[in-house]
């Protein structure tokens, strides 16, 4: 089964002919006003007006060229695979390249916001160019080159952001591959002395087509059950702050308490266990001054001694459990 039968562009045709058709009659539009309209807002109109109403069209036709894209739901062959974040930074690579436009990039609309004023400048240029009565050939063709450069420049741009800004209505494929700062983190946690870190992807098949279906990080500690588990967790206040969350299903009980430990590196390690029923929870992060000159900086090196430190707490903790 090729990807056409999975993926069904015949409306998104309909849409794109339209944005074409909008550019064509928005150019004649504006060389028609420009060289037979007769008037002090002239100007005005053919290098910001209409060229500010294309854009705001522009994305409007690239939204709906991307809704207009029908997913055609089947049966997906699921598997697990359990890969190295190396291995699925090339996967996420090839999955982007096969489907990036299909799914949906939220970031981009900030350009919207930044595109308008944009628009606005260029045209403002143009607009002094020929207040002035400056001309590159004559009048006509000045007007014709002109149009036609501004208004396919705004509505490429217009369309492409309004393109990328909405995902196809397939809720559950074709979604962006896990990427961050907690996927950053994670991915240093990969050799660490005692932790085993990296991918579990599901992947999909249907008919000699493949997709990820899904994905997530996975960190163990080697040699113990899946019960003990470590996270990486990322918070924001002003720098990427990471820390490490290790728990332990059924471990040795513990009373909640802090720790703190020298292991070489620029801020003190901190270790803090607690209860959750019957799971042990063991947080690792590093003790960052509250009020520093400095931004706080935790560095690659540093991240994997924490994570080997917490590696061997958590087997000690599993050992003891075992031993009653």
């Amino acid at each position: 089964m090729s990807e056409g039968k999975i993926i069904d562009y015949s409306r998104q045709g309909k849409v794109n002919k339209a944005f074409a058709l909008a550019v064509v009659l928005f150019a004649i539009g504006g060389i028609l006003i420009y060289n037979f309209y007769i008037g002090e807002l002239m100007l005005l109109i053919v290098d910001i007006a209409l060229p500010i109403l294309l854009l705001l069209t522009s994305l409007g036709l690239g939204y709906g060229s991307k809704k207009a894209i029908d997913y055609i739901p089947g049966d997906w062959e699921k598997r697990k695979t359990w890969v190295s974040f190396s291995e699925y930074d090339v996967m996420s690579d090839e999955y982007e390249d096969a489907y990036g436009d299909l799914y949906a990039h939220p970031n981009d609309t900030i350009s919207c916001c930044c595109i308008l004023p944009v628009t606005v400048a260029v045209g403002g240029v143009i607009f002094l160019f020929q207040s002035f009565g400056s001309e590159l050939i004559n009048p006509f063709v000045d007007s014709v080159l002109l149009v036609a450069i501004l208004y396919s420049i705004v509505s490429v741009a217009g369309f492409v952001v309004g393109f990328r800004i909405p995902q196809i209505d397939a809720e559950d494929f074709f979604k962006a591959p896990i990427k961050g700062d907690t996927y950053k983190f994670a991915s240093e946690l990969e050799g660490v002395p005692g932790i085993r870190a990296g991918m579990s992807v599901e992947m999909g098949v249907r008919a000699g087509v493949q997709t990820i279906l899904g994905a997530e990080v996975k960190s163990h500690v080697q040699g113990l059950p899946d019960t003990v588990q470590v996270k990486v967790q990322v918070s924001h206040s002003g720098f990427a702050y990471p820390y490490l969350v290790g728990t332990i299903y059924k471990g040795y009980p513990v009373a909640a308490t802090t720790e703190n430990h020298r292991i070489r590196t620029k801020y003190p390690a901190l270790l803090e266990y607690s209860m959750d029923d019957d799971v042990v929870v063991i947080v690792a992060r590093f003790d960052v001054p509250e009020k520093s000159s400095d931004v706080p900086n935790i560095s690659t090196s540093d991240f994997r001694k924490l994570a080997a430190l917490l590696a061997v707490k958590l087997k000690e903790n599993y050992d003891a459990s075992n031993a009653q």
